[in-house]
């Protein structure tokens, strides 16, 4: 049963209309009580239909038909409720976000019709007024805000109509496969829509800062790294770059995932200058219907100094269910003086998380609450019981900021960086990184579902280009679409691994102080100083039909499928001793059991190119060949299944991580390149000592220079058994279906 208020040591001032309750202020209220501050004489917020179907809080078109805009004036116990979206367009819509204009005389909004497919962005008058439909066709436009100069940016799953004309289509994320949520701008009157960079994943919830930076969600998938940080852009969607969230990792992390940030004040930060604070939500990407613990964040210059205070302790944050007078916040807005921290929350008690809630076919009870963030004391200001109220914002005008832009030049992306060398991730020896690995990423849309058995997802090589002796480098690539970076060494083997994919709009230019450097200190670019940028930026951009191997040589190889580019390798100079026969020297057995169904089944180390039919693990499969489970090991097939080993399992390769794999320091590569990023082959120096490589030691024929870059690129992009390249083949033999077929 459904609590519909917790206790509160107060009585409650309560006026019904119908099955709505109305709380406020009334005159013997508890002191400690907060109250809504005196210049918010209004609120607008949205009633959503109480749904359990957003569970990943990436989530953004789950449709409930019923969803309205309102307006209560005062914000109080005999205010006025006014229903803006009475129009009878609006019967049975459903409401996702919305924002107001800068003069506080207009809102857009993001709804779809009942007739409708899509999510569209309207406009109308704070009255509910003028109501304008501003797009239509089969894309969704959410996330809506206002950006200076009569412009709004949104959210969308539109493909650029020159990307589409070349084949791309738009990003899946890596575990629903849902269509990604990318960014967009327009003129307020639905005209002039520019799309902006894609990442591999989505991007949701902006919010404008007073400096005119946007801040807004990024989901980071790339390996382990699987979190939603929050990240920043200029109001032409140039220049985006870490906000909130590198700060802490792993365990001392607030939390998994940052949502719906809003400014919440202005603060002196370390380095003298100003700084803003945030409100946001700390949850675990999915599970908590896109809720969670309020963090005030102090977003400082630096990841350093930046940090945060939690508001509301008793909350989880992670995906656990909260439980009776702790439940989870659904989103945040300061009112009045930033100082006080005050603010107007949607709230649900008890246990808000959508397995728990599932089991007892319940929804979460969100109302409107106004909450002392100083004293943690929350005072109910609004709740109807048959809907979510959600994302109030007072009726006021605010300041117009600023539009921040970047230089535009040209129709490509060049992103550079001062020195390779200056990274708060790992130390490279000086003089050790030879050149810059690109990466480009791709996803489901692909057609490919299951691209291995490791956490990555799909990867092609744009090229490399070198660094420069001041360990600077420059490369031009394809604008919108997502670029990883790997530095390497004259072995060919990744010394960094720039752990999040970035991207950039047509025309610009991107310089970053080193890898993941520190993010208050200036760029500044003396004469001189940048052998890449006097060098000139090396272009890597190549249409994307062509971004696909022709041949697996070093100079033609972007993607490695592991059939037609490793397994080659396997069969002329492996195969004739790892063969499955375990009574061989090096062909190391272990069983598995699987708790869930009891079936066993043993693996032995096999370079073969047969396909394995793997009968235990949540993800049962035939589609990888001996070879790839016994060097990459059955990962994500296992899945959340409990399962038994008779003996420790062995993983010959680390996913992107080539230089701590048991099979690359087997083989013990030789150099690949001079100081100069020329290609050589020099097998008097090997990169681990001087122990022979690898089959030399038993007798067999060592690999060629192009084999061992093959390897060793395709542990560094992922450790991946499909590609573009082998997709095709395995769709017409599987279909696209699950990770039993593709």
């Amino acid at each position: 049963m459904r609590t519909k208020y917790p206790s509160f040591p107060f009585r409650l001032g309560v006026v019904a209309v119908g099955s709505t309750l109305l709380l406020g202020a009334c005159s013997d209220q508890n002191d400690s009580a907060p109250a809504l501050p005196p210049d918010v004489q209004s609120i607008i917020f949205l009633q959503r239909t109480p749904r359990n179907g957003t569970g990943n809080v990436f989530d953004y078109a789950d449709y409930q038909a019923g969803g309205r805009i309102v307006k209560l004036e005062p914000p109080a116990a005999n205010g006025t409720r006014t229903v803006l979206t009475s129009d009878e367009m609006f019967t049975d819509a459903d409401v996702m976000s919305w924002d107001l204009s800068f003069d506080a005389k207009s809102i857009v909004f993001s709804a779809r019709l009942k007739d409708e497919a899509h999510y569209q962005l309207f406009t109308m008058g704070v009255d509910g007024s003028n109501v304008k439909q501003i797009t239509s066709g089969d894309d969704e436009y959410v996330y809506p805000i206002h950006l200076p100069g009569q412009k709004l940016m949104f959210m969308t799953s539109k493909v650029a109509p020159e990307e589409a004309q070349a084949g791309a289509k738009q990003f899946q994320d890596e575990y629903e496969r849902q269509t990604t949520a990318q960014v967009g701008t327009m003129n307020v009157d639905g005209t002039g829509e520019q799309l902006g960079p894609r990442n591999v994943s989505h991007r949701v919830a902006p919010a404008l800062m007073p400096d005119g930076n946007v801040v807004y969600t990024e989901w980071r998938h790339l390996g382990e790294v699987n979190d939603g940080h929050l990240r920043m852009m200029n109001t032409d969607m140039t220049r985006m770059r870490e906000a909130f969230g590198g700060e802490a990792e792993g365990s001392v992390a607030p939390s998994n995932s940052y949502l719906k940030a809003r400014y919440a004040g202005t603060y002196r930060g370390a380095d003298g200058q100003d700084a803003y604070r945030l409100v946001a939500v700390a949850t675990s990407r999915d599970r908590t219907l896109q809720s969670g613990k309020l963090l005030l964040i102090n977003l400082d210059h630096s990841e350093a100094t930046s940090g945060s205070v939690d508001l509301t302790p008793a909350v989880p944050s992670g995906n656990g269910a909260s439980s009776e007078g702790v439940g989870r916040y659904y989103d945040a807005e300061v009112v009045g003086d930033p100082a006080q921290q005050t603010f107007i929350v949607s709230w649900a008690n008890g246990a808000v998380q959508s397995e728990v809630l599932a089991l007892g076919q319940s929804t979460p009870d969100f109302g409107l609450y106004v909450y002392d963030g100083q004293r943690q004391v929350r005072k109910p200001l609004y709740n109807d019981t048959k809907f979510w109220d959600v994302l109030a914002r007072p009726v006021k005008p605010r300041p117009e900021p600023a539009v921040t832009a970047s230089a535009i030049r040209g129709n490509d992306f060049v992103v550079s960086a001062l020195s390779v060398y200056d990274s708060s991730l790992r130390t490279i020896p000086a003089g050790a990184a030879v050149k810059v690995r690109m990466l480009e990423g791709f996803s489901g849309e692909e057609g490919i579902r299951t691209f291995g058995t490791t956490e990555f997802d799909g990867q092609s090589r744009y090229g490399e280009v070198p660094v420069q002796p001041d360990g600077s480098f420059s490369a031009r690539v394809p604008a919108n679409t997502p670029v990883h970076m790997q530095v390497i060494d004259k072995f060919g083997v990744s010394l960094a691994d720039e752990p999040v994919w970035i991207s950039g709009r047509a025309g610009e230019q991107r310089t970053c102080g080193g890898c993941h450097e520190n993010r208050s200190r200036a760029v500044e670019l003396t004469p001189g100083q940048i052998d890449s940028v006097l060098a000139g930026a090396m272009n890597l951009v190549t249409p994307r039909a062509e971004r696909v191997s022709s041949t697996f040589t070093y100079a033609a190889v972007r993607g490695v499928p592991w059939d037609q580019a490793i397994q080659p390798i396997f069969d002329a100079k492996c195969v004739a001793c790892h063969d499955g026969d375990e009574t061989k020297p090096g062909n190391y057995s272990y069983t598995v059991t699987d708790m869930a169904t009891g079936m066993s089944q043993k693996f032995v180390f096999d370079l073969g190119k047969q396909k394995v039919n793997v009968m235990v693990g949540e993800r049962m499969t035939g589609l990888f060949t001996a070879s790839y489970l016994s060097i990459m090991g059955l990962g994500e097939i296992i899945g959340e299944r409990v399962v038994t080993y008779d003996r420790e399992p062995r993983v010959y390769a680390s996913p992107a991580n080539a230089a701590d794999s048991a099979i690359i320091k087997k083989l013990n590569p030789p150099v690949q390149f001079n100081k100069d990023g020329a290609r050589i082959a020099d097998p008097s120096v090997r990169r681990y000592g001087t122990a022979t490589p690898h089959p030399l030691d038993v007798g067999g024929t060592e690999l060629t220079p192009d084999e061992y870059y093959l390897l060793i690129l395709n542990i560094d992009m992922g450790g991946q058994f499909f590609f573009r390249e082998n997709k095709d083949g395995a769709l017409a033999e599987y279909g696209n279906t699950t990770m039993g077929g593709i």
